[in-house]
Order: structure tokens, then C-alpha cells, then sequence
């Protein structure tokens, strides 16, 4: 670079730095004096930025029919007393419609009938970019009632026995069954490794074998005779959660459950 471009370089410096991670760092440096240094006050700004950019992306990243929504990140599971602000959130694109449901528009399909696969869209989207949506979420997404959304995505688990990637089942909140259901279901009954269950519901090989073992210590207990308080003091489980089991126990016809250990090929 020559003596005159170097010179044109120095004039348009302070212009190019003209940007919003430049007034990040004024404001750090002002509201917080003393408190963050040079190198800090930069890497926070970086930070700070970034955050920004994947959480408003340019409108020209969508196509029609797209929506841009917040998700809980799939690794980031629940703790006692942890609220959301507390929680690691990412951004999801979603197609709220696609070239099919409008194709289904067109040819006088009924709308009810496309619920279900545009719900189940929705949720499985999210979690192949690392989000899990709630069924509260679908619901304001869709405009439907939080009770619809639940029993599209209940009916579709029980009769096609797959887990659907929802908040509620991969970072197990709520009292819903269905999850421990299948996995059970296709590790016992279907004889499927602990890998291919955990493949197929979206859990790790880890939380497979802990309803599966769950299952079996309460089979164990109620083998004995014991009552279900017992099996519930024993194995340390609530009531209503040993009840859950024995009721999976009994509509798999479970009748001799090998006592066998952890196995995840």
C-alpha cells in the first residue's frame, strides 16, 4: 500500500468502525466504568454481536412461507428452580408453509387433515437444528389450541409408536407417559437395542435404560407382592409413577422380564 492510499485508509477509519459493536463498547465502557478493560470490553462486544446477528437474521435468508422462532436448545435440559432466562435459547427457521400445503390447498383438501403433519413438522424442524419447541409454542405458531396440538402429537405417538422431538419428552417435563411408552415398548418388547431406541426417540442410550430399569425394578417388586407403596418406597419412585409402569406392565403382557444389565450396542 502507498503513502497516498495508507493516507485515504486513515481518513475513512473512524467511519468504518462506525458500528454496533463499536457503540457496545462505549456503552460497556460508560455504564460500567472500572469494570471492563480493553480486551474485555471487545470480546464482549464480539459476543454481545454475534447473539445479535443469529437472533435477527436478514429477511433475505427466508423464503416465503418462513418464520424465524426462539427454541430451548436440545442440550441445555431443565434444572430445580431454573427459569428460561437462565436457559441457552436458539433460533430456528421454520416453514410455517411449504409448496405441498398449497398444493393441498388447491385441490380442496381439508384443512383438519393437514394439522397433524404440519404440527409434527414444526416440532421435528426445531430439533434438527438443536431446538425443541413446546406445545405451547406450535400453538401460538399455528393458532391453535394448546389441547389441539397435544392430541395430534399423542395420537400420532401411540399409533405409529414414535416419539415426537418435543420439549416436554426429550427433557422429560410434564406427567405425559407416551415417552416412556415407547421406548419401553421397543427396547422390551420389540427387542430393539438400547442405540436403536435411542436413535429412534430422540434420547440418549443413557435415559433409555433408565425408564427401561425402571420398568424392570418395579416389575421385580411387584413379582413379590409387593403393594404399591411398597415398589414406590423401594425403588424410590413416586406413586403415580409406579402406577405408570405397572400399567405398561400390564398392557405389554410383560410377564418375566430378563434382569439383564446396562447394553448399548
Amino acid at each position: 500500500m502507498n503513502k497516498r492510499s495508507s493516507t485515504r485508509r486513515r481518513s475513512y477509519d473512524a467511519t468504518e468502525r462506525k458500528t454496533f459493536r463499536s457503540s457496545l463498547c462505549h456503552l460497556l465502557q460508560t455504564e460500567f466504568p472500572g469494570v471492563f478493560g480493553p480486551a474485555v470490553t471487545r470480546l464482549f462486544s464480539e459476543r454481545i454481536e454475534d447473539i445479535y446477528e443469529r437472533f435477527n437474521p436478514p429477511g433475505s435468508r427466508f423464503r416465503a412461507g418462513q418464520c424465524l422462532w426462539i427454541a430451548v436448545a436440545v442440550d441445555d435440559p431443565p434444572r430445580r428452580h431454573r427459569r428460561i432466562e437462565q436457559t441457552r435459547l436458539v433460533p430456528v427457521v421454520l416453514d410455517l408453509v411449504t409448496a405441498d400445503d398449497v398444493e393441498e390447498a388447491v385441490s380442496g383438501s381439508v384443512r383438519a387433515k393437514g394439522r397433524p403433519k404440519t404440527i409434527l413438522r414444526l416440532f421435528r424442524q426445531a430439533y434438527a437444528q438443536g431446538g425443541l419447541l413446546t406445545e405451547a409454542d406450535v400453538s401460538l405458531l399455528l393458532h391453535l389450541p394448546i389441547n389441539t396440538i397435544s392430541a395430534v402429537v399423542l395420537k400420532h405417538e401411540r399409533e405409529e409408536g414414535q416419539t415426537v422431538p418435543r420439549r416436554g419428552t426429550i427433557h422429560d417435563l410434564g406427567r405425559s407417559v407416551t415417552h416412556k411408552r415407547i421406548i419401553c415398548y421397543k427396547r422390551l418388547v420389540e427387542k430393539k437395542t438400547t442405540s436403536q431406541v435411542a436413535e429412534e426417540t430422540f434420547h440418549s442410550p443413557e435415559e433409555v435404560e433408565y425408564y427401561v430399569q425402571s420398568l424392570r425394578r418395579v416389575h421385580l417388586c411387584h413379582s413379590s407382592g409387593m403393594s404399591e407403596e411398597d415398589i414406590a418406597a423401594a425403588t424410590g419412585r413416586s406413586l403415580s409413577l409406579v402406577r405408570e409402569y405397572l400399567d405398561l406392565i400390564r398392557e405389554f403382557n410383560l410377564t418375566d422380564i430378563p434382569s439383564e444389565g446396562k447394553e448399548n450396542k
